[in-house]
C-alpha cells in the first residue's frame, strides 16, 4: 500500500487518477502551468522543463495563499497527487476540506525533490458525491504548491465542483405496500428529490420532485421486492449529488392466530437450531421484526427460552438468522 510522502507513479489497484489538466478542477488565485517539474531554487528562478517525472508531463504551480483547487468526486476515497521541491522549498501547508470540513492537511516542504508524490490520503468517506477545496495556508518566499493529480475510487467520477453538500442520513422502513423515507436537513435547502431503482446504484427515476420536510411515504410499491432510494437538496445553488443509498423490501403484515402457543425454529449461520415455545402475539412480533428490518433498527431481538424451571432471554441477532420455521 502507498505511503504518504513516497513517490507514487501510477494508481493502485482500487484507484483511478486525474490529471491536472482535467476540466473538473477549478483554480482560484495564482496559478501557473508547467512543464515536467518546474522548481524554484536558493531565491533564484530555475526552469527544469525537461525533468518529465510529472504525471502527464505537467503540473499546476501556485504562488501565495489564498491558491485553491475546487472540484467534486464521487466515491469514498481521495489522494492528492503533488511534487515536492526539495532543500525545503515548497508549501509550508495545504488543507483539504471535503465537504466544507477539513480533514487533514499536508506539507510539500522536504529536505528532497520528489515527483509524483503522494501528499494526503483519505478513505472510508460515505460513498457518494463530495465536494473538495484544497487550499494552500501557509506560504512563505518563493515557495509553491505544486498540483500533480489526484486518485479516487476506479468506479468513482470527477465532477464539477458544487458547494452543495448531500445529504447522507437517508434511511427507508418497510412496510406493507409502502416505504417509510427519512433524513435529516441539508442547511439551505428549499425542498428535496426522492428518486428511485430497482438495482443497487441506480440508476434512479424521480419519483416525488421539490418535496419538503425531511420524510416520504413511497405507496407505489409492490411486497416482496427490494427499493434502492437516494434524496437530493434544493438549494439557491441547484440541486445536491446524491445521498448516501437506503434499501427496503415492502412486506405484507403477518396475521397471527387467535389463540395457542406454537415451536419457532430458529437456524442460525452455523447450521444450529433454536427452539423456542411462544404465544402466537411473541411468534407475529418476531416474524414482523424479521420481514420489515431496516438498517435503522436493532440489529437484534430478544426472545425468551424456557429450559425446565429455568428462563432465560436469548437474543437474535439480525445478520446470523438463516431462516426460521413455525411449526
Amino acid at each position: 500500500m502507498a505511503t504518504v510522502g513516497q513517490p507514487l507513479t501510477a494508481p493502485e489497484t482500487g484507484w483511478k487518477r486525474y490529471d491536472d489538466n482535467n476540466v473538473n478542477f477549478s483554480y482560484f488565485g495564482g496559478w501557473v502551468n508547467k512543464v515536467g517539474f518546474d522548481a524554484i531554487v536558493s531565491g533564484a528562478d530555475f526552469a527544469d522543463a525537461t525533468d518529465g517525472n510529472a504525471y502527464g508531463g505537467g503540473t499546476k504551480n501556485g504562488n501565495g495563499t489564498g491558491s485553491d483547487i475546487k472540484f467534486n468526486f464521487v466515491g469514498s476515497k481521495l489522494r492528492i497527487i503533488g511534487c515536492n521541491e526539495g532543500s525545503n522549498y515548497g508549501a509550508n501547508q495545504v488543507d483539504v476540506f471535503i465537504d466544507e470540513v477539513k480533514v487533514g492537511d499536508f506539507t510539500q516542504k522536504t529536505p528532497e525533490r520528489i515527483s509524483q508524490c503522494l501528499n494526503f490520503s483519505i478513505d472510508g468517506l460515505v460513498s457518494k458525491e463530495h465536494s473538495v477545496t484544497i487550499c494552500t495556508t501557509a506560504y512563505e518566499g518563493f515557495n509553491e504548491f505544486i498540483f500533480d493529480a489526484v486518485d479516487i475510487d476506479e468506479n468513482g467520477e470527477l465532477k464539477p465542483y458544487s458547494s452543495i453538500v448531500a445529504n447522507s442520513n437517508l434511511n427507508a422502513a418497510a412496510g406493507d405496500a409502502q416505504v417509510a423515507l427519512s433524513w435529516t436537513a441539508v442547511s439551505g435547502a428549499t425542498g428535496y428529490n426522492v428518486k428511485r431503482s430497482t438495482t443497487a446504484g441506480g440508476p434512479y427515476t424521480t419519483i416525488a420532485s421539490n418535496t419538503p420536510g425531511t420524510s416520504y411515504i413511497d405507496t407505489s410499491v409492490t411486497n416482496g421486492t427490494t427499493y434502492y432510494y437516494v434524496v437530493t437538496a434544493i438549494t439557491a445553488n441547484g440541486e445536491s449529488g446524491n445521498s448516501n443509498e437506503a434499501s427496503a423490501t415492502p412486506q405484507a403484515a403477518v396475521t397471527p392466530p387467535s389463540t395457542g402457543n406454537q415451536l419457532l425454529r430458529v437456524t442460525v449461520i452455523d447450521s444450529s437450531d433454536h427452539d423456542y415455545q411462544l404465544s402466537s402475539a411473541e411468534i407475529d412480533g418476531f416474524v414482523n421484526w424479521f420481514l420489515k428490518h431496516a438498517n435503522a433498527d436493532t440489529a437484534g431481538y430478544m426472545l425468551a427460552k424456557k429450559v425446565g424451571t429455568q428462563t432465560s432471554k436469548e437474543y437474535l441477532a439480525f445478520d446470523k438468522i438463516i431462516s426460521f420455521e413455525v411449526i
